[in-house]
């Protein structure tokens, strides 16, 4: 038996290391790496079933398609790159190089990804994205704070007394951390979560809080002026390491603790609790994507920025407010080669399908699309789909035809984690690990690299992205390599990158304007939403699947189930299991009702990642609108109503 390194580039914070067992040219499993301490040994079940409900399935795509009319037609690779340069050349010709747009999307995150965007820049300069969809809005927040996001080492959290998860579900989402804040609570460290679901992570917590959601900033508020009044503060790391301290004590002033108990629906008695509890220290906070995904997402990071702050949990080992990592910080994306780029426009990811619907001067003619499905994953399902049936011609890299892929006019077959030599960073710990190639690529299935260079031999500047995958990882490995890391070390294990501190602060220097952690100074409450939509719409991840690589078993016709408490449906007159229809203002789904009182009483809960053409798809509902700082996608301001049908 043949075993590979490699690791899942899937957008998850785990960046798991994977051994890959072959036999006779068939790759029969894969596991967890135990010689990385962060995979130790173990991986999800998506991964465990990848082989069966991916890589070997039979919706996998291993040909160039092309489609006449509504049917797709199988053509060779030397046909489908001349169709596909020619279509790019003519809508330079004809429009302008910003007329095409490229949508590079998070399906895989790897380091020889940059090259893609190189390529675009040697052509001319196109159409881009600015944003996400995923965590800009706290990070915006946090870089206010202290000048940029650093987070604790995932195993720094061993060393604190209390842990609090805010919006987070690790035993889904992030199984590793899991791990390590399981083994933190074994030692004694308090368990806490504070989430508006109840999470399998909540379920398994010593203490779960249940706020309104969308409240966290009041909450944090509550925590410190708690914190304030007990005089269970650090005075010394605020005399001599923060700025705008008596501005953020006169917001703080403003609001009474009884109000804003009753804004985030916690029993003042809990919040004192609470309080005490952390006060306890070191004390660490862990964000998740859930505090993220509001407008003003931003000011609740710096509330609890805060909180760490004056707690004196800021630069200590145990401590700290961790959200997130760099995936691409380890990287030389200098390599991307913006400056060649004769022109070039930035249209906002989060408002995907309005952007394009109006953009002039000129309007998008072409879209070239990897490792995404916008449609499905993207607010405002129906309209992004609108937008990309707008274009003149659409060319999709991709595993599979999703509802975003198969809009598309030229289809051209990617190769996969199993089959690629690149480098992975993460967003949930500073490993660097290497994907080496299991097995040859099946079919005619090829690298988003090579689908490139190929390109870019046509279109006349091949030599400017020739090189095979390790002469190109030579050079993005660069900031790592000058770290005393060998391109072989990188390839052959995981590595933690030396540089990346496992206490962020510990010097007390922030790289803001002054130096110090600067508190928020100012704080805008949004008037309350119109009362015609009563019930906030909360979209999280499944365990059966990781962002819309939905599994074998669920590329099937079906209907969305969401979570409701009993006194909704009984007001509606729903029953459990019935069929129902939820409206938002921007559309209106059908879903199956599954009754649970353990759901709060103004939200309803679904999975998010479902497909369009499946009817399972929650962002037919959701609002497309950006955050006010961070370019990001609230989307939970998004709220519904929900009817018998």
């Amino acid at each position: 038996m043949k075993t590979t390194v490699t690791a899942c580039t899937r957008d998850c914070p785990g960046a798991c290391s994977i051994i890959a067992e072959v036999e006779n040219g068939k790759i029969v499993k894969l596991k967890g790496n135990k010689d990385h301490e962060f995979t130790s040994g173990f991986i999800c079940r998506n991964t465990r079933n990848y082989l069966k409900d991916s890589f070997y399935s039979s919706k996998r795509i291993l040909y160039p398609l092309l489609k006449e009319g509504d049917k797709w037609k199988r053509i060779s690779w030397d046909n489908a790159l001349d169709i596909a340069a020619d279509k790019l050349k003519a809508a330079k010709e004809e429009h302008g190089s910003t007329s095409i747009f490229y949508y590079q999307g998070f399906g895989a995150r790897t380091a020889l990804r940059i090259i893609n965007r190189r390529f675009f820049n040697l052509f001319g300069g196109v159409s881009t994205l600015y944003g996400t969809v995923c965590g800009g809005i706290g990070q915006a927040g946090q870089e206010l704070d202290m000048g940029e996001r650093i987070s604790h080492d995932p195993f720094d959290h061993l060393n604190s007394n209390v842990i609090i998860i805010w919006g987070r579900n690790p035993a889904v989402t992030d199984i590793h951390l899991w791990k390590i804040l399981r083994k933190a609570r074994k030692n004694g460290a308090k368990l806490i979560v504070i989430d508006p679901v109840k999470t399998d992570t909540a379920k398994m917590a010593d203490i779960h809080y249940q706020p309104v959601p969308g409240s966290d900033a009041f909450l944090a508020m509550a925590l410190s002026k708690i914190l304030l009044h007990e005089s269970l503060i650090d005075t010394d790391f605020i005399n001599k390491h923060t700025k705008n301290f008596d501005e953020y004590k006169g917001i703080l002033d403003n609001y009474d603790l009884d109000y804003l108990a009753l804004k985030c629906d916690i029993d003042l008695k809990e919040l004192e609790k609470l309080a005490i509890i952390y006060a306890e220290g070191p004390s660490s906070i862990i964000l998740g994507w859930g505090v993220h995904r509001y407008k003003k997402g931003h000011q609740t990071f710096r509330m609890i920025d805060a909180l760490a702050a004056i707690s004196g949990n800021i630069g200590i080992s145990g401590g700290g407010v961790t959200q997130g990592f760099e995936e691409f910080g380890f990287f030389d994306n200098s390599l991307e080669g913006t400056e060649l780029a004769e022109e070039a426009r930035k249209l906002p990811m989060p408002t995907i399908g309005e952007a394009i619907l109006k953009a002039q001067n000129p309007e998008i003619s072409l879209v070239f699309i990897t490792a995404g499905n916008p449609v499905a994953m993207n607010p405002n399902s129906k309209k992004v789909k609108k937008a990309f049936e707008s274009v003149d011609y659409m060319i999709a890299v991709d595993n599979v035809l999703n509802d975003t892929t198969e809009l598309a006019d030229l289809f051209l077959p990617a190769t996969t984690f199993l089959e690629d030599e690149d480098l992975l960073g993460s967003y949930g710990s500073n490993w660097v690990t290497p994907l080496n190639p299991v097995i040859e690529p099946l079919g005619e299935a090829k690298s988003e690299l090579w689908i490139f260079q190929e390109l870019a031999k046509r279109l006349g500047f091949g030599d400017e992205m020739a090189g095979n995958p390790k002469d190109w990882l030579l050079k993005l490995a660069a900031p790592l390599i000058n770290q005393g890391i060998s391109l072989e070390q990188l390839q052959k294990a995981p590595i933690r990158v030396p540089s990346a501190p496992k206490t962020p602060y510990g010097d007390k220097k922030f790289k803001t304007p002054s130096g110090k952690l600067e508190f928020i100074d100012e704080f805008v409450v949004d008037e309350d939403n119109d009362d015609k939509y009563s019930l906030r719409l909360l979209s999280i991840m499944p365990k059966k699947w990781i962002g819309s690589e939905i599994s074998e078993n669920d590329y099937k016709d079906g209907i969305l189930e969401v979570q409701v408490h009993p006194t909704i449906l009984k007001a509606e007159n729903i029953n459990n299991g019935d069929e129902a229809l939820i409206e938002s203002p921007v559309g209106k789904l059908r879903v199956k009702v599954i009754e649970n009182n353990e759901v709060r009483k103004d939200s309803i809960v679904t999975y998010r990642g479902g497909w369009l053409k499946y009817n399972k798809c929650v962002n037919v509902l959701t609002v497309d609108m950006i955050s006010e700082l961070g370019n990001g996608t609230p989307y939970y301001e998004t709220m519904v109503n929900i009817r018998k049908i």
